[in-house]
């Protein structure tokens, strides 16, 4: 018993020493965050905080953000690469009080992409860029997402390449049914 447990002592380790990297890790992203948040107009609070374990580096953290009016935006994958002049992209998982729905073939997603390359970026013109710019512009967003139907009720929207999505939103905090996968 006790060369198995010493056999196992190398694995704990590692396994303990990789999640307090982690921790430090998404500490300075959440700083990093928060100190671009904070520095918007507009924005009377921000909440940050880690994401789960395993998520990839700079995409950690989730941000709630309280608008001077009241409004609140969350987003989800935030970090240092969510910034500075070629950002990654907006990922929105509630606004206005409701959260999106989407649903592919393949997976389904409590969270949309808002940016210019993303799923749902299309519909904003200009495109929203970054999430300083989604802060900035923060009715359109929101605007955008009270216009989706309450699931399960959908929108269907076909990518380029083939790929069906159906989407729709519901009250941030409620569950509602999602609308059927468009396998064919």
């Amino acid at each position: 018993m006790v060369a198995a447990s010493r056999a196992q002592r190398p694995a704990v380790v590692l396994t303990v020493g990789l999640c307090l990297l982690w921790v430090a890790g998404c500490a300075r992203e959440q700083r990093h965050v928060r100190e671009h948040l904070e520095g918007l107009p507009g924005v009377a609070s921000v909440d940050v905080s880690c994401g789960v374990a395993g998520a990839s580096s700079n995409t950690g953290v989730c941000a709630s953000v309280v608008m001077s009016d009241g409004a609140v935006l969350q987003f989800v994958g935030l970090g240092y690469q969510s910034f500075g002049p070629v950002p990654s992209r907006v990922r929105l998982a509630a606004a206005g009080g409701r959260s999106p729905l989407i649903v592919s073939c393949q997976a389904q997603a409590s969270v949309a992409d808002f940016d210019r390359s993303g799923l749902f970026g299309h519909h904003f013109s200009p495109a929203i860029d970054s999430v300083a710019d989604a802060i900035h512009r923060y009715r359109d967003v929101i605007e955008e997402l009270e216009f989706w139907p309450q699931c399960p009720q959908f929108w269907e929207f076909g990518e380029e390449q083939g790929p069906l999505y159906r989407y729709c939103a519901h009250k941030t905090g409620t569950v509602g049914d999602p609308p059927p996968r468009p396998c064919s």
